[in-house]
């Protein structure tokens, strides 16, 4: 199977200081791909800081041949203990985080880990489908059967975090899925999908075969959907 490509973009959210989010695109070899976004929670003492303490740990994962999501959910996790090291040394970061969405794309696999809202989609076969949950008060309900699916968009609680990294008690979602020929993996923060529906995504991505083309369409969407947040996008073709 060929070599992945990738294509990412981050642009700072409408009457915003600064960007809280984060993103990388990293060849390990010439067989696996790293992809991950990162949302440093807006409102909270040094969200882009917690974001880059997650991309720095990614950076640093130890990469020898990745056979499952481990070695993502111990970056991840050693992440989350600097993190709260910071926040115990100064009291006064108590709310500091962010939100991961990251993956391996290997020779045969695709391995991921996540934590918060940020969110994988996968496209195969032109049918789109979220791959990751969102760690949300609203998913809980949504899967809880409290909530319809169709007016969950427009809940009070829609962006609220139950988990992410840098939070008490939280945890690793991670798994693993074969490739295929064709996969288009599209990594991205609530500045994206709170705006844009599947619907939109997979009709812009459908498009053009060119992955910043299509990285700019889906910036493009969130930007006249409305959306005031950090807006970034990673796409990534098998």
């Amino acid at each position: 199977m060929r070599k992945p490509l990738a294509s990412g973009i981050s642009r700072t959210g409408i009457n915003r200081p600064k960007n809280d989010d984060r993103f990388i695109t990293i060849d390990l070899d010439e067989n696996y791909l790293l992809l991950a976004v990162c949302d440093g929670l807006g409102g909270h003492p040094d969200g882009d800081i917690a974001a880059e303490d997650i991309i720095g740990c990614l950076k640093r994962m130890k990469f020898d041949r990745i056979e499952n999501a481990t070695p993502l959910s111990d970056a991840i996790h050693q992440a989350d203990l600097i993190i709260r090291k910071k926040i115990t040394a100064a009291p006064d970061l108590e709310g500091m985080g962010a939100t991961v969405t990251a993956a391996v794309i290997g020779p045969k696999r695709v391995y991921w880990a996540h934590i918060g809202d940020s969110r994988m989609y996968l496209m195969r076969n032109n049918i789109i489908r979220q791959v990751t949950r969102d760690h949300t008060f609203l998913q809980d309900l949504i899967d809880w059967g409290d909530v319809p699916l169709e007016t969950a968009s427009k809940h009070p609680m829609s962006h609220v975090l139950d988990q992410c990294v840098g939070c008490i008690d939280n945890g690793i979602d991670s798994g693993d899925f074969e490739r295929a020929d064709g996969d288009i993996l599209i990594l991205c923060t609530d500045g994206l999908h709170g705006v844009v529906s599947e619907e939109q995504m997979a009709e812009i991505i459908l498009s053009s075969k060119q992955l910043s083309r299509c990285s700019a369409g889906l910036f493009e969407a969130a930007v006249h959907g409305g959306s005031l947040d950090d807006i970034t996008i990673v796409l990534a073709s098998s």
